[in-house]
């Protein structure tokens, strides 16, 4: 499993662990690769149950974070980047942007 070391910030790294932990459990990557948010929804708004399932999940790990709207967000663009394009590109990305 990814260590997510890559990320200096520690919250942003914990946020990010937690999720990836989480819909790894639930085998939801597939599902996440194809998934849209509802137009002017996001992650946040969005009324998905898949989404229930992963929130209850990262809610249950032992690293949960207790995401406020904004940082679920944030985590679930994170994430959904990850299953789109996979963990080496989102790695370069963090980089560059520091």
């Amino acid at each position: 499993m990814e260590n997510f070391e890559f990320i200096s910030d520690l919250d942003t790294r914990k946020m990010i662990v937690n999720g990836y932990q989480a819909i790894s459990q639930v085998e939801m990557w597939s599902w996440l690769r194809n998934y849209e948010p509802e137009d002017g929804r996001g992650f946040m708004y969005s009324s998905s149950p898949n989404l229930d399932i992963i929130i209850q999940k990262m809610d249950s790990l032992p690293n949960s974070v207790g995401h406020s709207g904004s940082s679920f967000g944030f985590t679930m663009r994170s994430l959904h980047y990850i299953a789109k394009n996979g963990i080496d590109a989102y790695k370069n990305k963090m980089q560059s942007q520091y």
